[in-house]
């Protein structure tokens, strides 16, 4: 499956370059166990792993207090730093990873539009993730969820980042692994792949338009 005239990706993070669903997963199945919440089900979890961080444990766990979601999110960001302080590279897709580097090697510029947070995630952290593997050589602009003032699917989510490589919008290729990431693709007028890691992609019949978005099972299949 080849795409042409590529000179520039907007990356997902979560799910689409890093394996954190299964570390969510296992997290969520910590903190539940701890704080006597009943374990949400495989598919529970799936289903709404998307969005912001809090959203995502509010609607999974069924929690209703402010103040106890944020407890809950601090200790989930907490566990998480203490795992991501270990080997991140081994919870990279390689298939994410052969091609961010191909189009390295391509001079494409390369983006990461993500809702995680930057501050006080210590190793977890968007940047310090790609700081501390082979991306690094590769991706040199991060957006992380708190230094942006809008999330996907909003085009502003993505800054000034068009503008600053001078790239139109049939140039660029939004690669993600949920419905938010192809209707970013969609807003801007760019093309869209979303790689269907788990079986499934959520909400993707909420899409606008589909014309140009490419469902693919790995991205083995795509070629730029």
């Amino acid at each position: 499956m080849k795409f042409n005239n590529v000179k520039g990706i907007v990356w997902d993070l979560d799910g689409t370059l890093l394996d954190s669903f299964t570390e969510f997963e296992n997290i969520i199945n910590v903190i539940a166990r701890e704080n006597g919440y009943t374990i949400p089900s495989h598919e529970d979890m799936l289903e709404n792993y998307h969005g912001s961080l809090s959203d995502t444990i509010k609607k999974v766990l069924g929690i209703d207090s402010a103040e106890e979601l944020d407890k809950v999110t601090e200790s989930f960001v907490e566990k998480e730093a203490k795992l991501n302080s270990s080997d991140i590279e081994s919870q990279l897709y390689k298939d994410a990873v052969t091609l961010a580097s191909h189009a390295g090697e391509l001079h494409i510029h390369q983006l990461i539009v993500t809702n995680r947070a930057h501050k006080d995630g210590g190793a977890a952290s968007p940047r310090n993730i790609i700081a501390a593997t082979t991306l690094a050589d590769y991706i040199h602009d991060v957006n992380p969820g708190d230094e942006v003032d809008y999330r996907k699917p909003d085009s502003r989510s993505m800054g000034d980042w068009m503008d600053r490589y001078k790239l139109s919008p049939e140039e660029v290729i939004v690669i993600g692994d949920q419905h938010v990431d192809a209707q970013l693709a969609i807003n801007i007028g760019a093309r869209a792949i979303l790689i269907n890691r788990n079986g499934t992609i959520p909400h993707i019949d909420s899409l606008t338009d589909n014309n140009n978005v490419t469902i693919v099972d790995n991205l083995e299949e795509v070629e730029i």
